[in-house]
């Protein structure tokens, strides 16, 4: 089993909160296989439920006390910007994802003229290495190496430096709705407790697709000859 079929076993397990034993990991060679075992694990129920619709509720009820704001001004076309204030925001969303688990919701992110500062200096700085020791030594290999060197390197530091400022929100993360649909599709199981049979099926697939951004795939197409995932 590659790492790819690796990572795709965890988000599952993560998703329908659930082990799935490396003997039977093996055995999920396709998304069928996959279904047919997180239904003999999870409580089946008859009627279906929106599962976005009960990621908010789980959401609101978290969301609200935590903000100190009322269960009205919480709704799915909410601002995030606007309900947590910057200054505090980094701090607040630690503490909510650390109630909720670390997967129910995104991580913030650096502004993107942080992000593209850091990228030009790193960057500047491999060429200016590369440049350098190309004139001090003659060797493109050996600029080469020091430019890749001085590239990770910097780009590892800016990283941590910089961490502190991330505190905005995703584009496609920036409303409370927003956050229902990733709930949803991470930590289902974390506010539901019946699942039908089509609701498995449906996340098992959305899963597949988050994951490995195919969508050209049946329920009998396998990971490894079919989806080429190793």
């Amino acid at each position: 089993m590659g790492l790819d079929t690796v990572e795709l076993v965890i988000r599952f397990e993560d998703a329908f909160g659930i082990a799935i034993p490396d003997e039977v990991a093996t055995e999920l060679t396709t998304p069928r296989r996959v279904s047919f075992y997180v239904i003999s694990q999870l409580n089946l129920a008859e009627q279906t439920a929106c599962t976005s619709q009960q990621a908010f509720y789980f959401l609101r009820r978290e969301f609200v006390p935590a903000l100190g704001i009322h269960r009205t001004e919480f709704r799915p076309t909410s601002n995030l910007a606007q309900l947590l204030p910057a200054h505090s925001r980094r701090r607040t969303w630690t503490t909510i994802k650390r109630k909720l688990g670390d997967t129910a919701l995104p991580d913030l992110v650096r502004p993107k003229w942080v992000f593209l500062l850091l990228v030009l200096l790193t960057i500047a700085a491999a060429v200016t290495a590369f440049v350098a020791t190309l004139f001090l030594t003659g060797s493109r290999e050996a600029a080469l190496f020091v430019a890749i060197v001085v590239l990770i390197g910097i780009g590892r530091l800016g990283a941590t430096l910089t961490r502190p400022l991330k505190r905005e929100f995703r584009d496609e993360h920036s409303h409370a709705g927003d956050l229902a649909g990733y709930a949803a599709l991470h930590t289902p199981h974390s506010f539901k407790r019946e699942w039908t049979k089509e609701e498995i099926k449906q996340t098992v697939r959305q899963i597949i697709i988050d994951q490995t951004g195919l969508e050209d795939f049946t329920e009998d197409s396998r990971f490894a000859e079919d989806m080429h995932l190793d």
